[in-house]
């Protein structure tokens, strides 16, 4: 059993460490601005880069960038607010929604300029404009793109979202946005739930806009996967079997949970107005959240590998940055428009 395993817990320990840390240095003078699952994240990274990971700690490693980060994001709906977004939710809906489809065209089309296969340029897409790893590991199955293309996307989109963190951060220093736009900004534009948190978590009051304009390109994850695969079926005898079955497995149900534990701690004031405890509670919950996305952002910094993405095309290198870009700058000025109008 992994879990009995030495190796697992030196793993585990390893991200607990990164954890601790991180939550110690955010507490300090100029590095509280960056807040503790950015500190986490690249504390895992730089020891990666400057220390021996053991193979065999791999699975503790990953309990904690996978398992426990989806525990945290579960946990972290306790700082939704529903009653808020019944009043903003089909605006970040729509934003979502643009993000989404303009990402789509604007991959596919820089894929075709840059010569690179359409699978490979659906997959950087997937990872852009929805829901980073996570996606890339839900479409590769429906669009039967080979593991050296899922092994080449995911690393570029981990480095790409890790170090757009950083500028974010820096970026929000410089204009000083509102926090909830530069939430919304955050959620709508980088390629993981944990880069968004990171993110948003370092400006007070950008979380919960964060976290919700994120949650709506997430679940527009289902319906792009199903249009892939209906395309596809169109060209492709799948002999009796189906590809919708790599559809439910792949879905981040993670995300119902979150949802569940966010319209959960909304109703309570509403159902128990006298429950004195419960903001209390809320607030102890948030915490073991945020320790534990730490946890997952040391983990997910321990996993990244320099050689692989130095070694990565320079082609699909190009296509995601520069799409990035022009999708993050889209993201910006449509914000950016409704916040005049």
């Amino acid at each position: 059993m992994p879990y009995r395993s030495f190796h697992f817990w030196m793993g585990v320990a390893m991200t607990l460490g990164c954890a601790i840390l991180g939550l110690t240095l955010a507490r300090l003078p100029y590095l509280e601005m960056f807040g503790p699952l950015t500190i986490s994240l690249f504390l895992g990274m730089t020891w990666r880069a400057l220390l021996t990971v053991p193979e065999s700690s791999y699975p503790g490693v990953n309990f904690s960038s996978r398992t426990l980060l989806r525990c945290g994001i579960i946990l972290l709906g306790v700082k939704i607010d529903f009653d808020l977004i019944a009043r903003s939710g089909l605006s970040i809906f729509a934003l979502g929604f643009g993000v989404v489809v303009a990402g789509l065209l604007i991959f596919r089309f820089l894929g075709k300029c840059f010569g690179l296969d359409q699978n490979l340029a659906m997959l950087i897409a997937i990872d852009s404009s929805i829901c980073g790893a996570s996606a890339v590991a839900a479409t590769a199955p429906v669009l039967e793109a080979k593991e050296e293309e899922t092994a080449l996307v995911i690393p570029i989109g981990s480095i790409l979202g890790s170090t757009a963190v950083l500028g974010y951060i820096f970026l929000e220093h410089w204009i000083r946005l509102p926090p909830r736009i530069y939430g919304i900004l955050t959620g709508a534009t980088l390629h993981e739930i944990a880069q968004v948190m990171a993110a948003s978590h370092a400006v007070p009051g950008a979380l919960e806009a964060g976290t919700v304009t994120k949650l709506m390109r997430v679940l527009l994850l289902v319906p792009v996967i199903f249009f892939i695969g209906l395309s596809r079926m169109k060209k492709t005898d799948y002999g009796g079997t189906t590809p919708w079955l790599h559809v439910w497995k792949g879905f981040p149900w993670f995300i119902l949970g979150f949802l569940f534990v966010g319209i959960f701690s909304s109703l309570v004031p509403h159902v128990f107005p006298h429950f004195a405890g419960f903001l209390a509670l809320k607030a102890r919950l948030a915490s073991v959240a945020v320790f534990l996305m730490a946890m997952a952002m040391g983990g997910v910094g321990l996993h990244v590998n320099f050689n692989h993405f130095f070694a990565c095309g320079l082609k699909s290198i190009s296509v995601a940055l520069i799409g990035w870009l022009m999708l993050a700058s889209l993201a910006f000025a449509a914000i950016h428009l409704w916040m005049v109008f």
